[in-house]
């Protein structure tokens, strides 16, 4: 064989060998998309195995099921080959579901997922605030209704047969007609359903109260645009009712409470589980919470078009506003104390 011929053969298996070896280094050195962690039960301080985890890619086209898993002895979970980008992680633990979101920058290794123990009555959830909001533009009234409820504890409150948080519905209100929104602690509002109770009205909200805050919200059109009638089901947090600037409302139920200054809006304190009001005027609370505040001429409360539930409608607008309507709420029962002091002195 030709010496020329030799060194080509020769030549081809060592560049092919080195192509192989190549490859192997080139594999060996991408990262390993895969998504790893830990579930820890925070009632018990422990790592909770035998917990059902599901792992969801999130993009422009939706979202991806990558895969479902459960946690080993030592609360261990992990996804091979789940790519690149936002994932989303949730745990199940006694009926109950956890999530965690996993921007694309975020650790995909060694991410920490917290369960609580579950109990059907909770003495820990109790209700904090019952804020009833009313707006009217003369032609409709719209009632949002808010519960907001604080878990002390380590466990989370969750009943599937009653549900946890309860509404009043006013007769002529269906609940197909309902707009429910559930908020957990840290996450963003989630659409809900009513679930009809035993009693004649009454509906329930199913989903957990977890440690920290919850804020659970309906609305609806009332029946009626001149009055309105409800009932109270919690007990032993404070109720208030609120007005846009522009409405007013009478009634044996409700006593005033103040005025937010910038707002405008009107506070009441509802004294009674049961209550009928009559209303007068029309206002907007979202429009007035949303405008900049003019420190100079007013030139009166701002009416826009109250949209049913079911069309667009800024939520997070409401939840904002409530969370003003929480401090001007304290700020008004200062200013009424203060007014009381005064006159004593």
């Amino acid at each position: 064989m030709p010496f020329n011929r030799f060194f080509e053969l020769l030549h081809s298996k060592v560049g092919r060998a080195n192509a192989a070896a190549l490859v192997l280094l080139f594999a060996a050195s991408l990262p390993v998309l895969a998504v790893d962690g830990t579930v820890i039960n925070k009632t018990t301080g422990l790592p909770a195995a035998g917990v059902t985890v599901r792992l969801t890619g999130l993009g422009q086209e939706g979202m991806r099921p990558i895969g479902r898993t459960e946690t080993a002895a030592d609360g261990s979970f992990r996804f091979d080959n789940a790519g690149e980008g936002m994932f989303l992680v949730q745990a199940n633990w006694q009926g109950v579901q956890y999530s965690q979101n996993l921007p694309p920058n975020a650790p995909k290794s060694g991410v920490e997922m917290v369960v609580y123990d579950v109990r059907p009555k909770l003495e820990a959830a109790k209700v904090t605030q019952h804020i009833v909001f009313l707006e009217s533009d003369g032609q409709q009234l719209v009632e949002s209704e808010m519960i907001i409820y604080r878990n002390d504890s380590l466990l989370t409150w969750y009943d599937a047969k009653t549900g946890t948080a309860r509404f009043f519905l006013p007769v002529g209100v269906e609940p197909g007609q309902v707009k429910a929104h559930v908020t957990a602690p840290g996450g963003m509002p989630l659409e809900r359903e009513l679930t009809p109770a035993r009693e004649k009205g009454v509906y329930s909200v199913d989903y957990p109260v977890k440690p920290g805050e919850s804020r659970f919200e309906i609305s609806y059109i009332a029946p009626k645009t001149a009055e309105f009638a409800s009932r109270i089901l919690d007990s032993g947090a404070p109720v208030r009712l609120v007005l846009p600037a522009g409405m007013e409302a009478s009634g044996d139920a409700i006593q005033p409470a103040g005025k937010e200054p910038q707002t405008g809006f009107l506070i009441y304190d509802i004294k009674q589980a049961s209550f009928k009001l009559a209303l007068t005027g029309s206002g907007s609370l979202r429009s007035a919470a949303s405008q900049p505040q003019d420190q100079g001429q007013d030139d009166g409360p701002s009416i826009e078009t109250i949209l049913p539930p079911g069309y667009e409608r800024n939520f997070y607008k409401v939840l904002a506003l409530s969370l003003a309507i929480l401090a001007c709420g304290f700020a008004a029962m200062y200013l009424k104390g203060g007014r009381g002091s005064s006159r004593k002195a």
